[in-house]
């Protein structure tokens, strides 16, 4: 009965993911410092990536920047995206259809498979908010948690 209640709310939670675009100059320590502030700022951060711009699909980083044009892409971008998990093993099935001799050895490299949740959580057309700065992000988060609560 007391379990029962804990689970609804829990389900009741959107989690975010939260991209850090940069040009690759941004070193682990400024990563995992701007990644711990914003998983304190409201307990609703799911993931956290660091993309290195040049790595990533360049089509959708143009989309990305069209979306929000007051974005400087030469700075570090903060990307915030709901987590849509059909969404992600959607990607996956596609990943697994097409390396199918490797999911039968269980080969696909797990690097493969964070490349594809990337590609789900943070594709261009639903990304809610795209960001240089910080404190615009951590209230982003924050305010989508204190809306959360008051769905419950």
């Amino acid at each position: 009965m007391f379990g029962r209640k804990k689970k609804q709310e829990a389900d009741n939670i959107v989690y975010y993911g939260v991209g850090i675009f940069s040009d690759g100059q941004v070193d682990d320590h400024q990563f995992e410092t701007w990644t711990d502030e914003l998983m304190d700022a409201a307990e609703n951060v799911g993931t956290s990536s660091y993309i290195v711009n040049e790595e990533f699909n360049q089509e959708h980083l143009t989309i990305l920047y069209e979306r929000f044009p007051n974005v400087d892409p030469k700075r570090p971008v903060f990307v915030i995206n709901k987590i849509d998990y059909e969404e992600i093993q959607k990607e996956y099935k596609k990943l697994e259809q097409q390396h199918k001799w490797k999911k039968f050895f269980n080969s696909i490299p797990l690097s493969d498979y964070t490349d594809a949740e990337d590609r789900a959580v943070f594709a261009p057309h639903d990304v809610q908010l795209c960001t240089n700065d910080l404190l615009e992000a951590s209230r982003f988060l924050k305010d989508r948690r204190t809306e959360g609560e008051k769905n419950e």
